[in-house]
């Protein structure tokens, strides 16, 4: 009878350790991609931490990019820059439906509080991370974001954050129109008022979402201040100039090729990885890059807003498109669709 009990226990404890080991195994990727920075440390963030609260669109996908920061200690989700006291995600939806029909107010911005480590990183540095991650040019939308909810901003709290936002514009706009960017970055610089942190929901969305909505990212054009030392982290985002580099390293079939642009951030671009291009057997080429613009000479019927989306170019123009991932058989029955169409 101690036999049986005896065998019975090492069975049900050795199906314990099976069951959570393999726990940890599928958890392995997540845990892995939530400590790329080591610094992230909700805990050390105190009364004196310095921060800095920015616009960048939709708050899910800027506070992922921003906690990738080497230095950044935490990031918040919130609301910023309104005439209401203490907004909702609701009240920035309502306000902006009533700015449409004419009411005099001015609504909050989605947007993330980015505290960081004086000892690691700098304010500069973090700026410069907030001008490469999202597009500054775009006026009250991000992407297919549209309203003054998601335009792009920087609210500062001292006259020294001021200098700093006015400085890193100045020089990235100059960035801009060496890449051929004409557009005028609209960002608004303004003194903080009226921030409300967003709900509990709304923190480390993509970390508890994976596959949740992320927008484009960056213009594709990397800060670069002449007068300051080459940076040891590498950036978000490529210089164009490297970029068409990069596509001159590519074989392209300008007859008829696919490109799918993505992001790092983006939980269906890895889907869409390892499910569709890990397999890939359709004799119409693709490629996968990062970048947000084509290569020189290939055109897009419109913008591109949010990751991952495939291509279909004829003759180095587009020709059809596919926005988001629903699953391989999804993507396969509109490239069949895709490359009979004229």
């Amino acid at each position: 009878m101690n036999t049986m009990w005896y065998r019975a226990f090492w069975s049900l404890l050795t199906i314990s350790i099976l069951v959570i080991a393999v726990g940890v195994l599928l958890k392995l990727p997540q845990l892995m991609e939530k400590s790329a920075n080591p610094s992230l440390n909700k805990a050390a963030v105190g009364p004196d931490t310095p921060y800095i609260v920015l616009g960048m669109g939709c708050f899910w996908g800027a506070e992922k990019r921003m906690q990738a920061l080497t230095g950044v200690l935490d990031v918040e989700a919130g609301y910023a820059g309104g005439d209401i006291l203490n907004p909702s995600y609701e009240t920035l939806h309502d306000t902006e439906a009533s700015i449409q029909a004419g009411k005099a107010v001015k609504n909050h911005a989605e947007v993330v509080k980015v505290y960081y480590d004086s000892r690691q990183t700098t304010l500069e540095q973090v700026l410069i991370r907030f001008w490469e991650s999202h597009n500054p040019t775009q006026g009250n939308r991000q992407g297919n974001d549209i309203g003054s909810n998601y335009r792009s901003a920087v609210f500062y709290r001292t006259d020294e954050e001021r200098q700093w936002a006015e400085k890193t514009r100045a020089i990235y706009q100059a960035n801009l129109k060496t890449a051929g960017i004409a557009a005028p970055i609209t960002s608004e610089i303004a003194s903080l008022r009226n921030y409300t942190s967003a709900e509990a929901y709304h923190q480390d969305y993509l970390e508890k979402n994976p596959l949740g909505y992320c927008g484009l990212g960056g213009t594709g054009v990397a800060y670069f201040d002449p007068d300051m030392p080459v940076r040891t982290e590498n950036p978000h985002s490529t210089q164009v100039a490297a970029a068409e580099q990069n596509w001159q390293q590519i074989k392209l079939n300008a007859k008829e090729q696919l490109i799918a642009f993505e992001s790092v951030e983006c939980g269906y671009c890895k889907q869409f990885d390892k499910e569709v291009l890990s397999a890939w057997k359709n004799p119409i080429s693709i490629v996968s890059t990062n970048l947000t613009i084509p290569p020189d000479g290939w055109k897009l019927s419109q913008a591109l807003f949010a990751t991952p989306t495939i291509v279909l170019f004829r003759d180095r123009q587009e020709v059809a498109r596919y926005t988001g991932y629903q699953g391989a058989q999804h993507f396969r029955k509109w490239l069949g669709d895709a490359a009979l169409s004229n």
